[in-house]
């Protein structure tokens, strides 16, 4: 069996909501057990659990409405009340283990508020279908599992790449070592997929597991292509995509409020100047900004001179160099707008930069907008070299057409 108990991944957030859920747990296991076993029952036996569970069922015991019950109908408190209920110690700490391990992750990305609504909401949802599905059928369910394997699913989306420390049982063996979040929920999936099919695809502990972590799935998509959890590139998606790094929805609010604080700043500390002396100087803070490497400080500090000072637009030199240090660290999609204004504005430099602005349109699998691109160029600018290069990249660009890609603007 492989046991998580602590993990790579960076956390932004304490995980006060995790603990919270543990602590309650357990505090449910005992007052819920304690009120309906036997004083004399030294051990906690699910045979007897489930023995007591039928008498007082039948009985007609209050308790017993707590438990996830198939074939009696539909009873919507039972959906959260089950959740945090277990049949024995082992089953209560097994289940506490991974949900240590999986909300150190989760909320350590999406803070305690987050965190704890989705893992209830996603635990009252799997026993919502569970109860529907079994509602011709008969017995009870408890427990935490199918919730914790939603929890999996996230984890899986976003954080594949980093790692649990994990302890392995064999035999009275004990081995630690650490297991890339990938291979870990691949493994456990994998396992409950195994015994689901050898066990006639009864519904069973497995059925629920896979069902717990098939309703993860589409949730953690969501919040991460709607840009609601900042996984840093390091998602499955990125990994798959090979686009490491893309920034998020969160990321770029995140910030464009740290460049509004630093701008804000940079404005506070300029002393008192006329107009034009106020725009030498941020000129001066654009320089700098880009000497430092930081662009987007740069491009912010322009607009704002642009927008205080219309007419007032980039120098040639400042232009180039931030459109130099984009394309150097990759960052196409920043580059394009300035490249386009570099070509509108200067005549330095033109045709190199509209072969390269095709070229990164030709990359991203935009080959319409490059053509279109390549329709409005005057050939009678260009050099026979240049009428050739643009022709190559034209018939490179009918050739993604004809093989079938498509383009969404």
């Amino acid at each position: 069996m492989l046991i998580p108990y602590s993990t790579d991944a960076p956390l932004y957030h304490y995980p006060i909501a995790t603990v919270s859920m543990i602590v309650l747990n357990f505090i449910c296991f005992f007052a819920f057990w304690t009120a309906r076993l036997d004083p004399l029952e030294a051990e906690f036996n699910p045979e007897v659990a489930a023995q007591v569970m039928d008498s007082e069922s039948e009985s007609g015991d209050w308790r017993d409405e707590l438990l996830l019950h198939y074939g009696r109908g539909i009873r919507p408190w039972q959906w959260l009340t089950s959740i945090f209920l277990h049949a024995d110690i082992v089953h209560l700490v097994g289940n506490m283990i991974f949900l240590w391990s999986f909300g150190l992750v989760l909320e350590g990305k999406m803070g305690g508020v987050v965190f704890l609504l989705l893992y209830l909401g996603m635990g009252v949802t799997e026993s919502a279908v569970e109860q529907l599905m079994m509602f011709f059928g008969e017995g009870v369910s408890l427990g935490a599992s199918s919730a914790i394997f939603s929890l999996l699913a996230l984890v899986v989306i976003f954080a594949p790449l980093n790692t649990f420390e994990t302890i392995l049982f064999i035999g009275f063996r004990v081995f630690h070592f650490e297991a890339p979040i990938l291979v870990f929920g691949g493994i456990y999936v994998g396992m409950n997929l195994f015994f689901f099919f050898i066990s006639g695809a009864s519904m069973g502990s497995e059925a629920l597991h896979l069902l717990g972590f098939a309703i993860g799935v589409p949730i953690g998509l969501l919040l991460l292509t709607q840009g609601f959890v900042d996984c840093e590139g390091y998602d499955i998606i990125s990994h798959y995509t090979n686009s490491t790094g893309k920034d998020s929805k969160v990321g770029k609010k995140e910030r464009k409020a740290r460049l509004a604080k630093q701008m804000e700043k940079e404005e506070q500390s300029l002393p008192k100047l006329d107009q034009a002396q106020v725009r030498a100087t941020m000129v001066g803070q654009v320089e700098q900004a880009i000497r430092e490497g930081n662009i987007d400080l740069a491009i912010a500090l322009q607009g704002r001179i642009s927008a205080n000072n219309p007419g007032v637009t980039w120098s040639q030199p400042n232009l180039a160099a931030a459109i130099q240090s984009l394309l150097k660290s990759s960052e196409f999609a920043k580059a394009e707008p300035l490249m386009e204004k570099h070509i509108e504005m200067f005549e330095a430099h033109r045709f190199p930069l509209q072969v390269k602005l095709i070229k990164i349109w030709l990359k991203a699998q935009r080959p319409r907008h490059a053509i279109r691109y390549m329709r409005g160029l005057n050939p009678a600018f260009m050099t026979d070299d240049e009428k050739t290069e643009i022709q190559k990249l034209a018939d490179f660009a009918k050739q993604q057409i004809k093989s079938g890609v498509l383009e969404v603007e």
